[in-house]
C-alpha cells in the first residue's frame, strides 16, 4: 500500500509543475466555464494517452523505456527519431523548473535582503533534486511524498486562506469563448507520462496498481487544478491593470501573479503560503521529470545504474539544462509553450503509434490491453493532431509579432 501511495503522489507531483503556476492566467482569458471544460477534456485525453502508453510499454519486458519500445515496436530509424524528439522535450522542461525555482527561490531571499547568485540558486536546485535520485528509488520515492505533501498542505492552507476573498462577479462576469489556443499548455500541464515506465519497475509490474496511480494521480492534478484556476480567476479580473492578460504579457508573471493575489488577499501569510506552494509545485514535478530523464538515458544507453554509471547518468541529466538555465534565466512561459509542441508529439501522438504497431502491426501478446478500438486511438489522434496546429499557428504568431 505504501508503494501504490508513493505511485499516486508520484504522478500527482510530476503533473503539477510549471503549467500549474500560470494555468489561470493562460485560459482564464477564455472565461471561467471554458477554462474548466478545456482542463477536464485535456485531463481525460492525456488519461487515456498513459493508459494507452501503458500498452504499448507491455509490449516489452519491465525496466524498458522509449528508446527500447521504439525499436521494438517502429524499428531503428525511430530510435534515432526518439532520441532527439525526448531529450530535446525533456531538457526543456527541466531548465523551465530549473528557471522557476531559482526565480522563486531568489525572490524570497531578496526580500529578506539576502543576496545569491542565479547560477548558484540553480545549482542547489539540481544538487537537491539529483541526490535522491543517486541513492536510488527508496529516497526518491520518500522524497517525493515529503515533497507532495508539502504542496498539497500550502495548497490547501493556501484556498482556505483566500476563499472569503472570492468575488462571484470577478469569477463569472467573463466572456466564454472556445479555448482552442490554450490547448499546448494544458497539454503540457498533465505530462506525466516519462515516469509510466518507472512506475512499472516500483510497482512489480502490478497493472492494477499502476492503473490505480495513473487515474487516480492524475485525478488529483485535476481537482488542484480545477480549484486553482477557480480560486485565481474569483480573486483577479482577467482585464484591466494587474488582471490576469497583463500578468500573462510580463517578463516574470510568476512574480507578478503571486504580488498581485498577496496584494487583493492583504495578508503577508498568503504571499509566503503562494511562495512555498508554487516552490514544492515546480519542485515535485522536476523531481518526477528528473527521474524520467534518468530511466530514459540508462535504458538508451543500456547504461548501469551502479555507482560509476549512476555518476554518469546524473551528469547527462542535469548538466546541460543547469547549463542552459543559468545562462538564459527567462524561459518559464516561453519554453513551456514551446514544449508544448514537442509534447503532444512525443506523449500524445508517439504512444497511439506505438502501440497501434504493438497491437494490429506486430500482433504481439501482452498482460494489459486498453480497451479502446481503432476508432478510439484516431479520434486521440485527431486531437493531437489539432494541439500540434494550433501550438505551429501560435509560433507563427509569434515569430510575426
Amino acid at each position: 500500500m505504501r508503494k501504490l501511495i508513493s505511485s499516486i503522489f508520484w504522478v500527482t507531483g510530476t503533473t503539477i509543475g510549471g503549467g500549474m503556476v500560470m494555468l489561470p492566467a493562460v485560459v482564464g482569458v477564455y472565461g471561467y466555464f471554458s477554462a474548466i471544460g478545456l482542463v477536464v477534456a485535456v485531463w481525460l485525453l492525456t488519461t487515456l494517452i498513459a493508459l494507452t502508453f501503458l500498452e504499448a510499454n507491455c509490449y516489452l519486458p519491465a525496466r524498458t523505456n522509449l528508446i527500447s519500445m521504439s525499436k521494438q515496436l517502429m524499428g531503428s530509424r525511430f530510435k534515432w527519431i526518439t532520441w532527439i524528439i525526448c531529450l530535446c522535450f525533456l531538457y526543456t522542461i527541466m531548465c523551465v523548473y530549473i528557471s522557476g525555482m531559482t526565480e522563486i527561490i531568489g525572490g524570497f531571499l531578496e526580500k529578506n535582503s539576502i543576496f545569491i547568485p542565479s547560477a548558484y540558486l540553480s545549482l542547489f536546485s539540481v544538487i537537491a533534486v539529483g541526490l535522491p535520485i543517486y541513492f536510488g528509488m527508496g529516497s526518491i520515492s520518500r522524497f517525493n511524498r515529503f515533497i507532495v505533501m508539502l504542496m498539497l498542505l500550502a495548497f490547501f492552507t493556501l484556498v482556505f486562506l483566500i476563499v472569503p476573498h472570492i468575488d462571484a462577479d470577478i469569477l463569472l462576469n467573463t466572456t466564454e469563448s472556445i479555448p482552442l489556443m490554450a490547448l499546448p499548455i494544458v497539454f503540457t500541464s498533465f505530462g506525466f507520462l516519462i515516469v509510466i515506465p518507472s512506475l512499472r519497475t516500483y510497482l512489480d509490474d502490478d497493472i492494477k496498481k499502476i492503473k490505480i496511480a495513473i487515474v487516480v494521480g492524475s485525478f488529483i492534478a485535476l481537482m488542484v487544478y480545477i480549484i486553482w484556476v477557480t480560486v485565481v480567476m474569483g480573486v483577479i479580473p482577467v482585464f484591466g491593470d494587474n488582471g490576469l492578460q497583463w500578468i500573462l504579457e510580463q517578463a516574470k508573471p510568476v512574480k507578478h501573479l503571486t504580488n498581485t493575489l498577496s496584494s487583493q488577499a492583504l495578508s503577508p501569510s498568503i504571499a509566503l503560503l503562494i511562495q512555498l506552494f508554487v516552490l514544492f509545485a515546480i519542485l515535485s514535478s522536476f523531481v518526477g521529470t528528473s527521474l524520467g530523464l534518468y530511466a530514459f538515458l540508462a535504458d538508451g544507453l543500456r547504461n548501469s545504474k551502479k555507482c560509476e554509471g549512476k555518476m554518469k547518468l546524473l551528469v547527462l541529466t542535469f548538466l546541460p539544462p543547469l547549463i542552459i538555465a543559468a545562462t538564459f534565466n527567462r524561459l518559464f512561459i516561453i519554453a513551456l509553450g514551446f514544449a508544448g509542441l514537442i509534447s503532444t508529439i512525443l506523449f500524445g501522438l508517439y504512444p497511439i503509434m506505438l502501440t497501434w504497431s504493438g497491437r494490429y502491426g506486430h500482433k504481439l501478446p501482452t498482460k494489459y490491453r486498453i480497451s479502446a478500438k481503432r476508432g478510439v486511438f484516431l479520434l486521440m489522434g485527431t486531437f493531437c493532431l489539432t494541439i500540434i496546429g494550433v501550438e505551429l499557428l501560435t509560433l507563427q504568431l509569434n515569430f510575426l509579432k
